[in-house]
């Protein structure tokens, strides 16, 4: 028997394909998908050796693993080195920690979106292997779902572009700043090509270069010469705006690419990635509801009980738009009713996680207004704490996360 909402077609080759909607794809086990297993580097090993392997598999991330340590080394890393050969895995490598074969795919997305990498090793018994966001995005083109999402929808808008007279240097400089591995080229407003990180490692970095000048403004340009119209894609992968992200996909596995521009005939519209992809797929994540308890009164006597839950729920969350370490709100009400028959409340509220605790108190004569007071002063209190900036993997030394295996 079929599983419901799956279906089978038969393909060109005339061999059976399956099908999946996007939520069972979400649901798949890592195991099911083919991941790259290519060499593990060691972080003594020289940032070369990978190099050799991204010319000669046309791969973008490796895994560099010692003991429990485990990482990974990007094209992107590789943007910033100037001598490969005298330059250590260990000093450009990101400490990401791993996962289990095990897990879903669903899992494995909300991870490199979390911590905002592309890649992340995958450890057994047997093997260590590399899950990159381009394994997961290339099942996306047996998702029939995403003939109902158009690109346009999906896109990342407004987009970086540069001139074609620009010199490869600054593009380099471009995107080592900006975190982008892929920029399009225009002259005025009309596109005319794209440059990516790949093109400019591939071509400009090499074992044998040498310490050179020439990535700032008023240098001379001695390892990154020329402009980017000499060296960029004039015929960049592009589809219309109201293409399907389903096309987007084949279109993308087809040309073997990284990326898909979006643009019509008058402009440039957008860019896709695998990282807008990953996207589509986390969409399918269930809302996390933040439970509050609230005890001490009577819900007969309190109908409003509902709406004080959604208060306090509304007042964390917005919180969590920069905070992530509350897990769950106890609220505790005391009432004492005086010799003229009036009761006053006392409400404390506290809001915690594994590694954090927020107290406040309130009181008053009426209960709702009593919890008003109350959610106006844990919102001060989250206000107040001070939360350490994000920060992307350390070089050098593992993030912790409690996701990850150590």
């Amino acid at each position: 028997m079929q599983p419901i909402l799956t279906s089978n077609i038969i393909d060109y080759t005339g061999s059976i394909k399956v099908t999946k909607t996007l939520e069972e794809l979400a649901q798949s086990n890592l195991s099911e998908l083919k991941v790259h297993t290519g060499s593990v580097f060691n972080p003594e090993d020289p940032a070369s050796k990978i190099l050799g392997v991204f010319k000669d598999t046309e791969r973008n991330e490796a895994v560099a693993a010692s003991g429990d340590r485990y990482g990974i080394v990007t094209m992107r890393d590789l943007l910033g080195v100037d001598q490969p050969a005298n330059t250590k895995i260990e000093s450009i490598w990101k400490q990401v920690g791993s996962v289990s074969p095990n897990i879903s795919v669903l899992e494995a997305v909300d991870i490199l979106i979390r911590n905002n990498i592309t890649a992340i090793p995958v450890v057994s018994r047997e093997e260590i292997t590399l899950l990159s966001q381009q394994d997961i995005t290339t099942e996306l083109s047996d998702v029939p779902d995403l003939k109902q999402i158009k690109a346009k929808e999906i896109m990342m808008s407004p987009v970086l572009t540069i001139e074609k007279e620009t010199p490869i240097a600054h593009a380099r400089r471009m995107m080592l700043d900006k975190g982008f591995s892929h920029i399009p080229v225009t002259n005025g407003e009309k596109l005319v090509g794209i440059i990516t990180g790949e093109d400019i490692v591939t071509t400009f970095i090499t074992v044998q270069n040498k310490t050179t000048t020439g990535d700032r403004s008023g240098e001379k340009t001695g390892k990154f010469p020329g402009q980017v119209g000499g060296f960029m894609n004039k015929q960049p992968l592009t589809v219309l705006p109201d293409a399907s992200v389903l096309e987007v996909v084949k279109q993308i596995n087809k040309m073997d690419e990284k990326y898909c521009l979006v643009a019509d005939e008058e402009k440039l519209h957008g860019i896709i990635t695998h990282r807008e992809l990953l996207a589509v797929i986390h969409s399918v994540k269930p809302e996390e509801v933040l439970p509050v308890y609230i005890v001490g009164i009577d819900g007969e006597d309190f109908f409003e009980s509902a709406v004080v839950e959604d208060k306090i729920r509304r007042t964390v969350m917005r919180s969590m738009k920069i905070r992530e370490d509350i897990t769950e709100v106890s609220v505790k009400v005391k009432s004492q009713r005086n010799k003229g028959e009036r009761t006053r409340y006392t409400i404390t509220a506290r809001a915690i996680g594994p590694t954090v605790s927020y107290n406040v108190e309130n009181q008053g004569w009426g209960l709702m207004e009593t919890f008003d007071g109350l959610v106006e002063a844990l919102d001060k209190s989250l206000r107040r704490a001070k939360k350490e900036p994000q920060k992307g993997a350390r070089r050098g030394r593992r993030r912790p996360n409690p996701h990850l295996k150590p």
